[in-house]
Formats: C-alpha cells, sequence, structure tokens
C-alpha cells in the first residue's frame, strides 16, 4: 500500500523547454486579435484603404457612427462585399462610443484584444505586425501607438498635444512625454470593457487619453509602438472648441480622481 502512494505521488521530472513551450502556446491561445475601425465622415477614405487592411488578414469590424445617406449605404455594402463586420449607430455619438461599440462587438463574437484604427488615414499599416507582435507576447498590456510625424504635421497641433502630455504626467503620477492621443492602439478586449461598463467615460475626442489613463490606474501596463502619421489635410472630426473644452474638463476630472488611486501608482514604473 506504501508503495503504492509513493508511486502515485512521485514528482515528475521537469522539462524547463517544454515549460516555456507550454507557456507560449497558452499566450498564444489568449490572443486572438481584431481591427476596431470607428467611421465618420471618412467613409470613401475608408473605403479605398480597406483592401490594404483586408490583406493582414484579420477580421475587420468597423463601426458606422451616425453617417449620413447615401454614404451609410455606401460603407455598409462595401463591408458586406469584404465578409467583414458592421455596426451601426444611427446618431453620431463620437469617436470614444464607437470604439466602445466595437469593442462590445468584439467581445460578442470571441476576439481577446482590439487593434483600434482610425478611419482618416493618417497612420500607416506599416506598424501593424509590430502591434500584432507586442500584443500576441504581451496579452495582459495596453499597445500604444507613439506618433512620429513627417513634415505635413501642423505645428500648432504638436504643440497643443503637449498640454495634454503634461496632465497625463501628473494623472499617471510619472513626468515623462507619453502620447496618449494617437489612435492606434491595441486593447485587451475584456479588460477594456470592465472599465467602460462600469465607468463614465468621455465618447468623444477625450475618450482615447481618458481610458489610457484609467486602464494605467487600474493596474495595466503599456507597452509604445511607434507609428508614422501623415497629415493629409483633409476632413478633421476635431472641434477645437468643443473637443479642448472636453479635455480640459477631463484632466480636471482625473486630476481630483487621482487622490483615489495614488497609492496603488505612485511605485509603479514605466516600461
Amino acid at each position: 500500500m506504501t508503495h503504492y502512494y509513493q508511486n502515485y505521488y512521485r514528482p515528475r521530472e521537469i522539462n524547463l523547454e517544454e515549460m516555456q513551450q507550454q507557456i507560449q502556446t497558452a499566450k498564444a491561445e489568449e490572443f486572438k486579435p481584431c481591427i476596431v475601425i470607428p467611421c465618420y465622415r471618412h467613409v470613401e477614405i475608408l473605403i479605398n484603404r480597406l483592401p490594404n487592411i483586408l490583406r493582414l488578414g484579420i477580421k475587420i469590424i468597423v463601426v458606422d457612427d451616425g453617417n449620413p445617406e447615401p454614404k451609410a449605404s455606401r460603407l455598409r455594402e462595401f463591408v458586406n462585399h469584404t465578409c467583414q463586420v458592421l455596426v451601426r449607430q444611427e446618431k453620431n455619438r463620437g469617436k470614444g462610443s464607437a470604439v466602445y461599440a466595437g469593442l462590445k462587438k468584439a467581445s460578442e463574437l470571441g476576439f481577446t484584444h482590439a487593434l483600434q484604427l482610425d478611419a482618416d488615414g493618417q497612420h500607416k499599416l506599416d506598424a501593424v505586425p509590430l502591434f500584432l507582435k507586442f500584443g500576441k507576447e504581451n496579452p495582459e498590456k495596453l499597445i500604444n501607438g507613439t506618433p512620429v510625424y513627417d513634415e505635413t504635421a501642423p505645428k500648432g497641433r504638436i504643440l497643443g498635444r503637449y498640454m495634454t502630455h503634461f496632465w497625463v504626467g501628473v494623472e499617471l503620477g510619472k513626468f515623462r512625454v507619453i502620447d496618449t492621443m494617437c489612435g492606434m492602439r491595441m486593447y485587451p478586449v475584456k479588460e477594456t470593457l470592465a472599465i467602460l461598463d462600469n465607468v463614465k467615460v468621455g465618447k468623444r475626442m477625450e475618450f482615447d487619453t481618458e481610458i489610457f489613463v484609467r486602464l494605467y490606474w487600474s493596474g495595466m501596463d503599456f507597452l509604445q509602438v511607434p507609428v508614422d502619421v501623415v497629415y493629409t489635410g483633409g476632413l478633421s472630426n476635431f472641434s477645437m472648441f468643443s473637443d479642448n473644452l472636453r479635455i480640459s474638463r477631463m484632466h480636471t476630472k482625473l486630476c481630483f480622481e487621482k487622490v483615489f488611486h495614488y497609492m496603488s501608482i505612485r511605485k509603479r514604473n514605466y516600461h
């Protein structure tokens, strides 16, 4: 009887190479990505760009954020023709609302991660493989795009972003330039929805920065990927007065809320 239990509980020799392979397999199973594209007033640009995005071989979720006819029908027909997924918001609710709708659809379809792309074509797709690589290797992290501007970028727009960079540093408790306004990043879907479902987050242009800060407060670290940005001088959905006002209010709110997160973030470092 004693001999039986000795055999039964005998520890198996640990194979480190096999264990590492199992860990990598588990990580791969945790990573099922899709692309979420909020679209308002950039229908033609997106339609022209979609063939290049389709070559990536990843399911695309396009969120029609209240485009009027005939653009709405044209977008629906093209998305259906390419066998992708369309989410329709009858009224324009803002970029943040559209991303939220896209993330909910991604969750319904079983995707674990969502790469957000803006529909205006300013972000080059060269960085997508790096987002996918980092996302697969670090499924628990937010993969954040850091814009790299060329000579087409308006100097006033770049300088204006530094005001947000400053306040984000205050909110994170770390003074380092982190661009949280880039419209290209990869979200862990479940963790992001856990915040969006329970916290009132801005639904328009303030969304990108606010969700970044709240994800960091929740314990999520981030990695940064450089993204080449080209300004074409086309249509912009950013309202200089209304959106800047919303962003100012957001930073005021976050600075007050930071006191409740101070103990959890004071010892954390950037990676």
